[in-house]
């Protein structure tokens, strides 16, 4: 007679609900960042001068008739949608108490982030698109995905799973990283200066500032990759962030070479496929801050203290 042999009880993460929402919250931050490049690139952003309404509807036909009108309104509807999930976010990790109070935090500052960022955006369209809203929501957005990219290693079976890297001294590497992330947050800013003012002096400073931003993240990654090679995750996470700074510096050459004179104007909708490959540029850029934020969340997690959870 056969028997079935015993399987031992899957242990499911307390996390996993929130981890997954948090997943979800990047895939649509990510899609937002995108349509909000795509709305500057292509000089929509003043398609509707009303906010949060469109025209005073929730679904202007103009919406889906339209080009610019399409981009304004539906990067609104993404927006929404991220700050929604921020909200359920935030409050699933903060009553369930299904996860420890730092990773709570991180969901609050990231859903404030949100909310900063929208009032932001619309305030913005109420003022005719003055460049400091225009360049604060820019380089909020990023730090928003970085923000919640933090977030969702704290909610990981990894983050639970690293183990303390011994044979480097408690706290190793924990400013290089964050270096990193502040050059290239940096260089996010002077970028948006860049589009939304169409100075050549910001420009030619942000083309410039991509060798130093290539030299700081090869420093770095290569830091993470040479002292904490036993840790998982570490080697594949900065190869990725290699891998995309390449592709982001090709990009940019790229698109310095198809803009338009005139920056972000209106008749760029009918430069679709310049517009979107600048877009893309500004796309990678977002996902750069984000891993090496989510890279140095590792390398926090890695260089603990003893007995620190």
């Amino acid at each position: 007679m056969s028997t079935i042999p015993a399987h031992p009880e899957l242990t499911v993460s307390p996390t996993r609900g929130p981890f997954r929402l948090a997943v979800a919250m990047l895939s649509v931050t990510t899609v937002t960042i995108l349509w909000g490049a795509l709305t500057t690139s292509t000089g929509s952003g003043m398609a509707y001068a009303d906010w949060p309404l469109s025209d005073g509807q929730l679904m202007p036909e103009s919406s889906y008739t339209q080009l610019p009108h399409f981009f304004e309104h539906f990067h609104r509807l993404f927006a929404s949608s991220a700050g929604l999930i921020a909200l359920g976010l935030w409050i699933w990790l903060a009553w369930s108490g299904r996860a420890d109070r730092r990773a709570t935090r991180t969901a609050f500052l990231g859903g404030c982030l949100v909310l900063t960022q929208g009032v932001i955006g619309g305030t913005g369209v109420l003022l005719n698109l003055p460049a400091v809203t225009s360049v604060t929501h820019g380089t909020l957005a990023q730090l928003t995905l970085a923000t919640f990219g933090w977030l969702t290693y704290q909610l990981s079976d990894r983050c639970r799973d690293t183990e303390i890297a011994r044979h480097v001294a408690p706290g190793a590497g924990r400013k290089l990283v964050l270096f990193a992330l502040a050059v290239v947050v940096a260089q996010t800013v002077v970028g948006a200066v860049a589009r939304h003012t169409n100075s050549g002096h910001a420009l030619w400073t942000h083309v410039g500032n991509a060798f130093v931003v290539f030299l700081v993240i090869t420093v770095a990654t290569a830091f993470a990759v040479g002292k904490l090679s036993k840790t998982r995750g570490v080697k594949g996470l900065s190869q990725a962030i290699v891998g995309l700074l390449i592709l982001q510096i090709v990009l940019g050459f790229v698109a310095l070479a198809i803009r338009n004179d005139a920056g972000k104007a209106p008749e760029n909708v009918d430069r679709l496929g310049a517009a979107t490959t600048i877009s893309f540029h500004v796309l990678i850029g977002a996902l750069l801050t984000v891993l090496i934020a989510a890279l140095a969340a590792h390398v926090f997690r890695a260089t603990r203290r003893p007995g620190v959870e």
